[in-house]
């Protein structure tokens, strides 16, 4: 079976080792949730999906001109938010807090929609430029996307069964990650603000 050229750019984009910024989010996003919990951490990576997706096709559309160094240092914040947050609540899942799903997709969407300007720039050239093929490109595109988020959820996953199995709680662990992805960020932020 052929796997058509978009979906695996859209896969490789999410784990290319140089896409940090998705690798620490998505894992920064997952980290309080179990498994049992993928109703919440699948609707919050597809909301991040579909806002990505959405970025990239009106910015390729209209080519409004970005400050990429703006852009960037928005990533970073992106990340700096969603690790902070997990340090904040402990590592504790927000599941349990009335309407967590309105405003919990909202901000993986808006987060989407920043990530996906960054990338616009680089993904707008290879486009194709029948509007057929175009809507299709786009689809595979976010579909590797959401496949390449869903390698990462289960890589912590596992590394979160293998933690559990050293004595380390599902909160340890995600409190542990959230810092680490925090840390990451911060020190990240402080070489784009000096740059």
């Amino acid at each position: 079976m052929t796997v058509p050229p978009f979906a695996e750019l859209g896969f490789y984009h999410i784990l290319d080792a140089a896409a940090w910024d998705h690798l620490l989010f998505v894992a920064a996003l997952i980290a309080p949730f179990a498994p049992r919990d993928f109703k919440l951490w699948l609707s919050a990576l597809t909301a991040f999906t579909l806002g990505h997706t959405l970025a990239m096709a009106g910015q390729v559309a209209l080519k409004v001109p970005l400050n990429e160094q703006l852009v960037e240092g928005a990533v970073l914040v992106t990340l700096i938010f969603t690790a902070g947050r997990v340090v904040w609540f402990k590592g504790a899942p927000k599941s349990s807090r009335r309407g967590w799903l309105g405003p919990e997709l909202a901000v993986a969407a808006l987060f989407g929609v920043v990530h996906g300007l960054a990338f616009a720039k680089d993904l707008g050239p290879l486009l194709p430029s029948d509007a057929g093929a175009l809507w299709a490109a786009w689809g595979w595109f976010a579909g590797g996307i959401e496949l390449g988020q869903l390698s990462v959820v289960a890589a912590v996953f596992v590394v979160r069964w293998m933690a559990s199995t050293r004595g380390f709680s599902p909160k340890d662990f995600a409190l542990a990650l959230g810092a680490l992805t925090l840390g990451i960020s911060l020190h990240l932020a402080s070489q784009w603000y000096l740059a």
